[in-house]
C-alpha cells in the first residue's frame, strides 16, 4: 500500500515547510501549493486522499474552496482538515472534514491527519 497523499495549502511557506517535515517523518507523502490555483492544479495531477487548507490564503478563501471541493464529485471523497489562526466560529460550523486552528500543537496535527487518513 502507497503512503496516503496529502497537499498542504497555505500562503505561509515557512509553516509549510515545517510541516511538511512533521508529516513526512510520519510516513505521508506531502505535496505543497501557496495558492488556491496552485492547489486546484496539484489535487489534478497527485489526487491526494487529505487536504490541510488555510482559512485565509492569498487568492482566495479556503471555505469557499472547500465547498466547491465537497460538491464536485471528482474532488467530494478528498478530506479537508480546514486551518485558521482565527477560527470565525469554523469549529462548531465547520464544511470541512475537521478544524485545527493555529498556532496547533505538532501532536493534535499527527493526531487529526491520522483521524482523516483512516476514514479515507
Amino acid at each position: 500500500m502507497t503512503d496516503p497523499k496529502i497537499l498542504l495549502v497555505d500562503d505561509n511557506e515557512d509553516l509549510l515547510m515545517i510541516t511538511q517535515i512533521i508529516l513526512k517523518g510520519q510516513g505521508y507523502e506531502t505535496f505543497l501549493a501557496t495558492s488556491i490555483e496552485e492547489a486546484e492544479r496539484k489535487i489534478k495531477i497527485h489526487q491526494p486522499q487529505l487536504l490541510l487548507l488555510d482559512v485565509c490564503i492569498g487568492d482566495g478563501d479556503g471555505r469557499e474552496f472547500c465547498r466547491q471541493l465537497k460538491s464536485n464529485t471528482d474532488t467530494s471523497a478528498i478530506h479537508v482538515i480546514l486551518m485558521s489562526g482565527d477560527d470565525y466560529g469554523l469549529e462548531n460550523n465547520c464544511i470541512g472534514d475537521d478544524f485545527l486552528a493555529k498556532p496547533f500543537d505538532f501532536n493534535e496535527l499527527i493526531n487529526k491527519v491520522q483521524q482523516q487518513v483512516a476514514y479515507a
